[in-house]
């Protein structure tokens, strides 16, 4: 439907309300109880009025499809597909200290609630460039004013690649109990912002440093006797490239794990939201120029007020030490906005269809449950394990269900596992728990959602279960 400039400027008004609770079940249940009491009309005034209030109804009926945010798009692709009138625009938004956030859209279901949600400056100045990170704070989800129920979340985010002055976010909570015309507050902790600086040279002698004690441990060391073994290392002669301004990150000292070559960096525990930190990002070999790049591990002390920001070496050994450089880079978390955000709306819940399962695949795996919401599929089960072995509790991603679904047009839509857990059973150690979540695919690239009313049969490899109603 085009809309007239009339139309746009009605919309553009609506989108200027804010209301601390957005209730679409109660407004659906007020306006039908409206519609069922018989109004006489009296005069040609009341005749207009009433019709210029239905054009009114249509005209924020059209701009409610219109407006479906954009941000789907960014996150999961062009070709993102969402049935109508399964996700519910909220459009509540908050700006505190020149940061703006708008909670655009949910997805509420029996089990879980899917919410999508923006992040823009007041000025619209670009939210991340090279050097500069925006960070927003942990965001969760209460349900009538409580986090008792929330039992997990997963996101993401993503920048709108047309508009660099905002940035997606999507969140999804499950819930221990149907959040349907309930009362939901999504809060979202301050913001922040990451300034990072290129890797800088910092001259020093490791040989005599690690010469000075000699300190090897083991794999298995944790932070606090790492932290301890380095201690008796001498490091005052170290200066590091800004220690005018980060006086309290210090060289913590050179170490062996085996023949892994490990050089520290100590500093208070990292805090995204005000704090300063740094690492080793590579060691320079001055004889030739070139760059050895390590992994980086992280370890906390006893009383987690001290952070060993670690990068490990291979390859290399004590007599290439009198001619390593290292290379360090730091990032500075600095507070954007002393208070976070918080929404609150509620919205009727789509339905959640759950199935017990006694299928045993091919490899031993055994399904006990379905789980189909909007959002995806969960398959839950039992493995066996090997107690012995290094890494019992691992699952191969060739161990995982192919799942498919079949809708009520006989068309298909394929699924994508995004994750999964394993956990031992107390009981009895040769036996496993999982549990795998599926996305569902439009093509090879976009993320769909379905209604759950929609599907008519699942297949897990070469099973098929039909779905009755």
């Amino acid at each position: 439907m085009k809309l007239t400039p009339d139309d746009l400027r009605i919309r553009q008004a609506l989108e200027q309300i804010e209301t601390p609770m957005y209730d679409i079940a109660g407004a659906v249940r007020e306006q039908r109880a409206r519609r069922s009491r018989r109004m006489p009309l009296r005069s040609p005034q009341r005749i207009l009025a009433a019709v210029l209030a239905a054009v009114l109804l249509t005209a924020t009926a059209a701009a409610a499809v219109v407006q479906f945010s954009g941000g789907w798009n960014a996150l999961f692709g062009k070709n993102v597909m969402i049935p109508d009138g399964l996700a519910t625009p909220v459009r509540q938004t908050q700006t505190i200290d020149g940061c703006t956030i708008t909670l655009e859209d949910a997805i509420v279901s029996e089990d879980d609630v899917a919410v999508l949600y923006s992040f823009r400056y007041a000025d619209n100045s670009i939210v991340n460039s090279g050097t500069r990170m925006t960070i927003l704070g942990n965001s969760n989800l209460l349900m009538d004013g409580s986090d008792e129920y929330c039992l997990s979340s997963s996101g993401m985010g993503s920048m709108d690649s047309q508009d660099p002055s905002v940035e997606y976010y999507y969140e999804a909570f499950a819930l221990s109990e149907d959040p349907g015309d309930r009362q939901l507050t999504l809060t979202i902790d301050p913001a922040s912002y990451m300034e990072q600086t290129d890797s800088l040279p910092a001259p020093m002698d490791l040989a005599t440093i690690y010469r000075s004690h000699p300190v090897s441990y083991s794999e298995e060391a944790d932070g606090a006797q790492r932290l301890t073994a380095l201690q008796q290392q001498d490091c005052t002669s170290v200066i590091l490239p800004q220690s005018y301004q980060s006086p309290e990150i210090q060289f913590a000292g050179v170490a062996f794990q085996g023949d892994i070559l490990c050089v520290s960096l100590c500093m208070p525990e990292y805090d995204s939201y005000d704090s300063e930190a740094a690492q080793i990002d590579a060691l320079r070999d001055i004889r030739t120029g070139h760059l050895y790049y390590g992994s980086l591990h992280s370890y906390g002390d006893t009383n987690s007020a001290t952070e060993l920001c670690e990068t490990q070496f291979e390859g290399l050994s004590e007599e290439d030490l009198p001619y390593l450089e290292p290379q360090i880079s730091y990032r500075r978390c600095t507070p954007l906005t002393e208070t976070g955000w918080s929404f609150s709306f509620c919205a009727p819940s789509a339905k959640t269809l759950t199935r017990e399962l006694n299928l045993t695949m091919a490899d031993g795996i055994r399904l006990n449950q379905l789980t189909i919401t909007p959002l995806g599929i969960e398959l839950t089960g039992t493995m066996a394990v090997d107690p012995a072995s290094d890494n019992p509790l691992y699952f191969d991603d060739q161990q995982t269900p192919v799942v498919t679904l079949v809708l009520q047009d006989g068309t298909t839509v394929h699924t994508v596992s995004h994750g999964n857990s394993l956990s031992s059973d107390s009981a009895d150690p040769t036996t496993a728990q999982f549990g795998i979540e599926y996305q569902y695919q439009t093509g090879s690239e976009s993320r769909r959602f379905l209604q759950t009313e929609t599907i008519t049969a699942i297949r897990i490899n070469h099973a098929t279960i039909s779905i009755e109603e």
